[in-house]
């Protein structure tokens, strides 16, 4: 009875484990489709953190007060980004155009000792397109 039980439990759960990787999967194919439904395709090539001045080492990494990040277009239509945020700190400026299959680097000024990894760097466009990447 023991044995049947134990089964039966375990048929329920491998069940209910592809239903969630069949959602996941869906809802990740939705946003890639969403994406690319504008043609701009953003992709992070690397984060920095540079001007290390008095900062310390993070895990045996400089900080940094400014981020320097650059980003891959590889779509067919440009991103213009016209607000950056870091960790949802707000960073207005003018930001040059990244064109399509082009690479641009944007060095961001943060003012306070940073390290280039377990950042959030959201890129917003004037015509509403985001991007958002994890470092």
């Amino acid at each position: 009875m023991v044995g049947v039980t134990v089964a039966l439990g375990g048929l329920v759960a491998a069940a209910a484990a592809g239903q969630l990787s069949s959602a996941a999967g869906s809802a990740s194919l939705g946003a890639s489709l969403q994406e690319s439904s504008d043609g701009a395709q953003v992709s992070l090539v690397y984060a920095v953190a540079a001007s290390p001045g008095s900062c310390p080492t993070y895990g045996g990494v400089q900080e940094g007060t400014s981020l320097t990040f650059a980003l891959f277009d590889y779509g067919t239509a440009s991103f213009g980004p016209a607000a950056v945020l870091v960790n949802s700190t707000l960073y207005s400026g003018a930001y040059a155009q990244l064109s399509a299959g082009a690479l641009g680097v944007y060095t961001i000024s943060l003012g306070a000792c940073a390290h280039p990894s377990g950042q959030t760097l959201l890129m917003a466009a004037a015509d509403g397109k985001e991007v958002q990447f994890e470092t």
